[in-house]
């Protein structure tokens, strides 16, 4: 099994983001990942529009048209179907290992886990609902869990947050554990809806910062895993040190800073910028 990570040419070729991208090569390269780019990618954001990759190793092939993206920002959508295609993937398109649906969905907003009892598992926000109006709630659910190949579990859809995104909320730590970010300095209302519901599926571990909390604290859960380290925002605030010593504590993996202010300025972070394959190739 291989892992490929894989980004967007912009972070190489635009000088804003050319300091973060020779952090990140240069953790990549010392940690001996593989990586690539999305050629024909619009914008930074390949998480958004690259395929998911269900628990049994299939794609997922999805319609990305979200509504923050009309308009004159149409421009800046990536057709899932056709990143994929660009970065080699028609032997996969052709073969049975691709399902495709015409639901609207953000990539950013699946976190593949599985449950305390061991069942698949991927966790949503509630926006997904919305994205999609001209089906029932039912009729989504369906469609999802049949497409995903596992239990659908929605949570809240934080509306002060326009992309509606499950990996600014949760992420997997293994079986029955999900990390959850700094709700009890964020936003503690929304942080209790999330354990109720969640909280009976699996343990629920969380980012606390306390007088260590600043306005971009949220960046630190949008990390990137990799074999034997994880690759974390950070944004020159009092939070920074305070997030990798408990990543490092409750992952028990290296971690590694990766600033990148302007880019969480801009409503991402590491997880999204990034989009990962297993691959037996």
């Amino acid at each position: 099994m291989k892992t490929i990570h894989y980004f967007s040419p912009w972070l190489k070729s635009l000088k804003k983001y050319q300091p973060v991208w020779a952090q990140i090569e240069s953790a990549l390269i010392a940690e001996n990942e593989n990586y690539d780019f999305v050629p024909n990618a619009a914008d930074i954001w390949v998480r958004d529009f690259m395929p998911f990759q269900r628990h049994d190793g299939q794609l997922v092939i999805y319609r990305y048209n979200p509504d923050y993206l009309q308009g004159n920002d149409s421009r800046y959508i990536t057709n899932c179907h056709e990143a994929f295609l660009a970065i080699g993937g028609s032997d996969a398109i052709s073969s049975s290992i691709c399902n495709h649906t015409n639901l609207i969905i953000d990539g950013g907003n699946m976190i593949r886990c599985t449950d305390k009892e061991g069942v698949d598992c991927v966790v949503m926000t509630t926006k997904v609902l919305y994205e999609n109006p001209g089906l029932s709630h039912h009729e989504i659910l369906l469609e999802l869990e049949t497409m995903l190949d596992a239990e659908v579990i929605l949570i809240p859809w934080d509306s002060e947050e326009i992309y509606g995104h499950a990996d600014g909320m949760v992420r997997s730590l293994g079986k029955g554990r999900l990390l959850m970010n700094c709700y009890a300095d964020m936003d503690p209302k929304l942080g209790k809806a999330l354990k109720k519901a969640l909280g009976n599926r699996f343990e629920i571990q969380e980012l606390t910062y306390g007088n260590n909390f600043r306005e971009k604290s949220w960046c630190h859960l949008n990390y990137l895993e990799l074999k034997k380290s994880i690759l974390v925002p950070t944004a020159n605030i009092a939070s920074d040190k305070v997030a990798l010593a408990q990543l490092e504590s409750i992952t028990g993996k290296k971690c590694i800073p990766i600033s990148m202010s302007g880019i969480i300025s801009e409503g991402g972070a590491m997880h999204c910028i990034s989009w990962s394959m297993d691959t037996t190739n």
